[in-house]
């Protein structure tokens, strides 16, 4: 038994300086956690745009470049990938490696009809939906993000604050309690 506390003391002296250097190189983070969260929320909310955005650039190539098809839903997609296999105007029978795009509402074994780009045929949409079918999905992300960010930041600020201020009043008393152990001075009367 002895022999065992003895190597977890060795064991804990040797961690020490580690755990140690770790709480000082995050110390400066954890007081910036306020900044750090809201960052964050702007890294998603900018993700969620670009989202949008290559949603939109994927439908200007398949505009540019229409081709038109009925395809059938096939079985094994899930959430974002559902797979659709279609005949191309050429006759070549594809299956897009990504599924489909906008797939909203699609059962295995549907027929749909699809809008591709003839020279890129993985871009593959449903006919009739475009990047507008995101709008409200990232909204409502946006919307749940922030109500999350918003709140964690305030509350992490406000415990910083708190603890600025605690730290200043114990810094306030610590030299009021210098004062008063002065010397005093010869012959002065007790006061």
């Amino acid at each position: 038994m002895t022999g065992l506390r003895e190597r977890a003391r060795r064991t804990g002296e040797k961690a020490r300086p580690l755990v140690e250097g770790a709480v000082a190189l995050l110390r400066p983070a954890a007081r910036k956690a306020p900044e750090i969260v809201v960052a964050a929320g702007l890294v998603v909310s900018v993700l969620l745009g670009l989202v949008l955005v290559a949603a939109a650039r994927n439908d200007a190539h398949i505009d540019a470049s229409i081709g038109r098809a009925v395809g059938e839903v096939l079985e094994g997609g899930s959430g974002p990938h559902v797979y659709v296999r279609f005949t191309t105007g050429e006759g070549a029978v594809l299956t897009p490696e990504k599924g489909v795009f906008y797939p909203r509402g699609l059962e295995p074994g549907q027929l749909v009809r699809v809008e591709y780009d003839r020279t890129d045929p993985e871009l593959v949409r449903v006919a009739g939906r475009t990047w507008t079918e995101g709008l409200v999905p990232v909204a409502l992300g946006l919307v749940v993000l922030w109500a999350v960010v918003a709140p964690a930041a305030w509350a992490l600020a406000r415990a910083r604050r708190r603890r600025d201020e605690a730290v200043a009043a114990r810094e306030a008393w610590s030299v009021v309690d210098e004062k008063d152990d002065e010397p005093e001075m010869a012959g002065a009367g007790h006061r």
